[in-house]
């Protein structure tokens, strides 16, 4: 099953006639595209190496897949100094990170998300270091057990994250958890709820999202959720 979903990415891409791929927020994805997408359906010789065509940075580590990650694709993009970005706008947000299982522990996708996250806010606040990076802990709902079903589960697998939250909370007034992963931002959502009452959750590229300073715009006095900011 996995084999016959997975062919689809190529398929599509195949079909629109693109050079590469670029992947979301998705911890999952990430994982599989990078242990198992090449030898289940590749080698995709139809693509090229991914080359970034606005800054002409070369992605060697892609070039078997031939699939970017969406935070390797943007902290290029500001390292290169392609993006304007205010972080004062997110000055209303007191922002903590958790690295999703997959990317993270067992992709080693740490620095990207992180260099987004320190471009775009002033004020992050990592969480101990026995519970990040490498050591990160499980959302307590991935896997297939993200339903509501196994809602007690996920309390009870989730509660290391929460309680490694709840310390910056009382440490630093944390008001939101961010992640790079679509299943983490619903279960972990859930979770903070429970555990973590007043931390909401979102993904590195919201908050990317709200500094962001496009040429000619209106004057800007909310985020995206329609929150007040300064700046």
């Amino acid at each position: 099953m996995i084999k016959r979903l997975n062919a689809k990415i190529y398929a599509e891409a195949k079909r629109l006639g693109v050079k590469w791929i670029l992947g979301g927020e998705c911890g999952h994805m990430w994982r599989v595209i990078h242990q198992y997408m090449d030898t289940m359906n590749g080698p995709a010789d139809f693509l090229e190496e991914p080359v970034s065509p606005i800054t002409g940075t070369r992605f060697e580590n892609a070039r078997a897949t031939k699939m970017v990650h969406i935070t390797e694709f943007t902290a290029d993009l500001i390292a290169n100094g392609m993006l304007k970005l205010d972080p004062r706008r997110n000055d209303h947000i007191r922002l903590t990170f958790h690295d999703s299982c997959n990317p993270a522990r067992a992709m080693g996708l740490f620095e990207e998300p992180r260099y987004i996250i320190k471009n775009a806010c002033n004020h992050f606040f990592e969480m101990a270091e026995d519970t990040i990076r490498e050591k990160t802990f499980c959302c307590g709902a991935g896997a297939g057990l993200g339903n509501d079903e196994n809602m007690e589960m996920r309390m009870r697998g989730g509660m290391p994250r929460a309680m490694a939250v709840r310390d910056v909370v009382k440490k630093h007034g944390v008001n939101r958890l961010g992640c790079i992963c679509a299943i983490d931002r619903a279960t972990l959502t859930t979770l903070m709820d429970y555990w973590v009452p007043g931390v909401s959750v979102m993904g590195v590229h919201e908050l990317l999202g709200n500094a962001l300073v496009m040429t000619g715009e209106k004057e800007r006095t909310t985020d995206l959720r329609g929150d007040e900011i300064s700046g």
